[in-house]
């Protein structure tokens, strides 16, 4: 059984400590310690197998990939060849060189498929690199240059084969697999192929049959819940796509705005939505009427207790009646404290 020893600067790192939430943190180890992960970090991890081994829906891992890459800029993930890339695992994944450690290193880089991650990997570990006091990292950062230079000389020599169109197209066999994944420049991490995760893709779509504005409805309904109430649980999943088929995204949309103002759960816009299905309310326009019709009613009936409220009255000359012709609300107050506050107002002597 492989072991993966992870250093415990993970823990004290800032950008961690400042931003990562409980199910960051979790997913984050797992990246650097599941079954597939290698030292540098580039290993091929299907969506599917993600979501088996921690738990989480499919269309939940891709909202954490997103914010990794996206927000926090420290992974890529390719969906074409299924390959991710921490790119700052090796700051946390090896801890000693030697031959063994270098022979490892030029094995599993020698494994990636997509040469951009190679070279996403290396531009994000060259700071580290470049202040690191461990011996080692300057091997590990050989390597990588070692291996990035070997794949361009392929791409290039590839590249000057196909001049000649009518050369032999076995010429290109031997660099297919540089060829396939490598670009004539490197791309910004950020903008590696991402536009394929959508709910569209056959390979991550739940129900193939739903029509594509139902998968677009879910992806949003996926994206409203976790933008406010969290990671969408394995076991809510059928739940929120019955809430879909039964009221519709605008419905929940706006529940969920009322459950938010009132900082309250997700289990208090499914009860909004719930009284107005009783009330036979289907529509936004219908749930905006209601809640109009509803302030109107309290309007009225606080109004209506405040005039059938008795006005209280008392002689001018005494402290009460003084107090409540400057307005002052005498209900509750002893003697006492309406003499002093009279004092206190200068209301005696007027």
């Amino acid at each position: 059984m492989s072991k993966r020893i992870i250093e415990t600067s993970f823990w004290t790192d800032e950008k961690v400590i400042d931003n990562y939430s409980p199910e960051d943190k979790y997913f984050m180890l797992y990246l650097l310690t599941n079954p597939k992960t290698t030292a540098i970090g580039i290993y091929p991890l299907p969506i599917k197998i993600i979501a088996f081994d921690i738990g989480y829906s499919k269309e939940s891992v891709l909202t954490l990939i997103e914010r990794f890459d996206k927000t926090y800029r420290n992974i890529v993930y390719d969906a074409k060849t299924q390959e991710i890339a921490v790119l700052n695992s090796l700051k946390y994944t090896i801890s000693k060189g030697g031959k063994p450690v270098e022979d490892m290193i030029n094995r599993e880089l020698n494994a990636v498929k997509n040469s951009d991650l190679i070279e996403s990997v290396y531009k994000s570990m060259l700071d580290w690199w470049s202040i690191s006091d461990r011996k080692f990292d300057e091997l590990i950062k050989s390597s990588f240059e070692k291996e990035i230079f070997k794949r361009k000389e392929a791409k290039e020599k590839n590249a000057n084969t196909n001049v000649n169109v009518n050369a032999d197209a076995n010429a290109n066999a031997n660099t297919d697999s540089v060829d396939d994944s490598y670009h004539d420049s490197l791309k910004p991490h950020n903008s590696n192929n991402y536009d394929t995760f959508n709910f569209s893709n056959e390979s991550y779509s739940e129900s193939p049959n739903e029509s594509s504005n139902e998968k677009t409805d879910f992806q949003n309904l996926i994206a409203l819940y976790q933008e406010n109430f969290g990671i969408v649980k394995p076991i809510l999943y059928d739940d929120l796509k019955a809430d879909l088929k039964d009221y519709g995204l605008e419905l929940i949309i706006e529940a969920v705005k009322r459950a938010v103002k009132r900082q309250r759960e997700y289990g208090y816009a499914q009860g909004i939505l719930k009284s107005w299905n009783n009330k036979g309310i289907k529509t936004l326009d219908q749930a905006k009427a209601e809640e109009v019709s509803f302030q109107n009613k309290s309007q009225n009936n606080q109004n209506k207790f405040q005039q059938q409220k008795p006005v209280k009255k008392a002689p001018e000359w005494t402290d009460e009646g003084r107090l409540i012709k400057a307005g002052v609300d005498t209900t509750g107050m002893t003697q006492n404290e309406m003499y002093k506050l009279v004092g206190e107002m200068g209301l005696r002597n007027g």
